[in-house]
């Protein structure tokens, strides 16, 4: 269902990955942890979303926070009008490199830019080496944040030949 969000402008898919997504977010936080204040989500570079027309982690998120303000009477994180995490350096799509690259493919390419809460979720689509996390989440401390949660969709099989 991902692929055919993001490669095949599938968008009707997005709902029902939310529902899953909130639902488990719901059981999480109810029964673990305070729920963070702030969600934020790795965006793509702007010359990806000019080639598909949309960034579908954006719509992702937006679609979640709505189900979790139907859905919550306290307790919601709040998302910013703008997104404070930037991609500023327009790199090859991580799917299509070995586990390596992909690695090094996101080192410094994530800028934050604006307020950062001290407890803050990550939302990502998929995680594959956790590379983008990562660099998104150092970003983040370095502005300010005590507690990233990661939030991800689906993680891809380990790669042992790359």
């Amino acid at each position: 269902m991902i692929q055919n969000i993001k490669f095949h402008q599938q968008a009707h898919f997005i709902q029902p990955l939310m529902e899953i997504v909130r639902d488990h977010l719901v059981t999480y936080y109810s029964q673990n942890a305070p729920w963070p204040n702030q969600i934020v989500f790795v965006p793509s570079h702007p010359q990806r979303i000019k080639e598909r027309g949309f960034c579908q982690t954006q719509i992702m998120v937006n679609t979640l926070h709505s189900l979790l303000k139907s859905t919550l009477t306290s307790d919601l994180p709040y998302i910013a009008t703008r997104n404070p995490i930037h991609k500023s350096v327009h790199t090859q799509a991580q799917h299509t490199l070995s586990r390596k690259l992909r690695i090094q493919n996101q080192q410094g390419v994530y800028q934050v830019q604006g307020p950062i809460e001290e407890h803050v979720a990550l939302f990502d689509d998929v995680m594959t080496t956790g590379s983008t996390l990562e660099s998104c989440t150092k970003a983040l401390q370095r502005k300010g944040a005590k507690r990233v949660d990661i939030w991800v969709i689906a993680r891809t099989p380990d790669d042992k030949h790359g």
